[in-house]
């Protein structure tokens, strides 16, 4: 009896394990960690791309605020990550950046012929 195709069969199910089962339970696991930490006050973004802050979690579902004063109700499945805020801009960096020595504006030439000139180099 040949044994090769019955090798060939076992390597194919432990390259399909090795490739497509193991990935997606390491997937499902980090899925069912983000939704296991999620907390009041967290930035989150859900599966469908809205983002919020949430307000409030129950057993099976969170309310996020996506604006000033609306909440939304979604699902714990629905959140697909958690968002780090955003660096906040102080006005002391905005006049700072004001300051600059960059000037008000650019003088361009009224006529095109300067960019002829560099462009036959």
């Amino acid at each position: 009896m040949n044994v090769l195709p019955l090798l060939m069969i076992a390597v194919l199910a432990v390259g399909f394990w090795f490739f497509v089962v193991r990935p997606a339970k390491a997937r499902q696991q980090a899925q069912i960690s983000v939704i296991n930490r999620l907390a009041v006050g967290d930035r989150v973004m859900t599966t469908a791309g809205l983002f919020g802050t949430i307000t409030d979690i129950a057993d099976t579902d969170v309310g996020l605020e996506i604006a000033d004063g609306v909440v939304v109700r979604y699902v714990r499945e629905a959140i697909a990550k958690t968002i780090e805020s955003a660096p906040t801009i102080d006005s002391s960096s905005i006049e700072a950046a004001q300051g600059s020595d960059l000037p008000e504006s650019i003088e361009l030439p009224s006529d095109s012929a300067a960019f002829d000139a560099t462009r036959q180099k």
